[in-house]
């Protein structure tokens, strides 16, 4: 067969979607180079990438949806979760205009039922960690997951959210106290030096009975320290002074640091103790010092 140019009026996107939809079905990620070989492949004809994100476009529109249509879906879709995992929990917060029937999506919140069953045998350690969803609205996705007693990653709870906000983070860890952490008291929560999370934690509302602690992620805290001194020969200490577990080679860490840069060492001492060394921690971390649990699950995810 010829090969022909990718201008044929023909050729539209309706067309070119139907080369596509068995690939789409296959892998989400089907790249447009390959998109172009197969219609080629079919038709005999070099498409235009703009032909092909058009077609690709339209051929996952067929396959999975769009945008609006998922986000009508997402009740049923909780609905059906909570139907086939009895004792599921989904929480939402919807908000709706004057003279408008539809409702707008701000909020879902939603645990399975064996990982709060099952929590009560994980260390009293949570991490949590948030990351985008990438493609046509700025919404996020949030993240618990704990460790369990082979030191494997459990997954705790999820939340979806549109605008990030001191009342957001609010309601979602209210949630997750009410729903996972319940009675249980002695919580380690290890997070970034998010505002919110650190408002929230300081007004220990939801948390007072039961206490909650908590720590701060060393390693966001050192990239935080790397952007501020960029002097290479500090960056060990910081993370070398934060898993001493003896609080005299803390001190010869940080007079160390002292040495190289004092203000650097003021840095660093402006951030509590308790909050960033295991020597001073009390024993609430379990040895875990980042939120790297919470952040590779979130990497599992982004494939999808």
């Amino acid at each position: 067969m010829d090969t022909f140019s990718g201008n044929h009026f023909n050729l539209n996107a309706d067309l070119i979607s139907l080369v596509l939809i068995p690939h789409i079905e296959a892998s989400i990620r089907y790249k447009i180079k390959k998109c172009i070989t197969s219609v080629h492949q079919e038709y005999g004809c070099i498409i235009t990438k703009r032909k092909t994100f058009l077609g690709c476009k339209r051929a996952f529109e067929i396959v999975h949806s769009n945008w609006d249509k998922s986000f009508a879906s997402l009740p049923r879709y909780m609905a059906a979760l909570q139907h086939f995992n009895p004792g599921t929990v989904v929480e939402w917060k919807l908000e709706r205009s004057p003279g408008i029937l539809e409702h707008i999506f701000k909020y879902v919140f939603w645990a399975f039922k064996p990982a709060i069953d099952g929590y009560l045998h994980c260390r009293p350690v949570i991490s949590i960690d948030g990351t985008h969803v990438y493609r046509k609205y700025d919404i996020k996705l949030l993240i618990v997951t704990a460790v369990d007693a082979n030191g494997s990653i459990f997954p705790l709870v999820f939340a979806i959210y549109a605008n990030e906000s001191q009342e957001t983070w609010t309601l979602f860890l209210n949630h997750l106290k009410e729903h996972v952490i319940k009675q249980r008291s002695g919580i380690c929560l290890i997070s970034f030096r998010h505002g919110s999370i650190l408002s929230f934690v300081q007004n220990l509302r939801a948390w007072k009975e039961p206490y909650a602690y908590h720590r701060y992620c060393v390693r966001h805290l050192k990239a935080n320290f790397q952007k501020a001194y960029p002097n290479k020969e500090l960056h060990d200490l910081i993370w070398m002074s934060a898993t001493d577990h003896q609080e005299c080679k803390f001190r010869r860490r940080m007079e160390s640091t002292k040495k190289e840069d004092e203000e650097a060492y003021r840095w660093l001492m402006r951030h509590e103790l308790d909050k960033r060394t295991l020597h001073a921690g009390g024993g609430r971390r379990w040895g875990i010092l980042t939120i790297n649990v919470s952040e590779s699950f979130n990497g599992l995810l982004k494939s999808t």
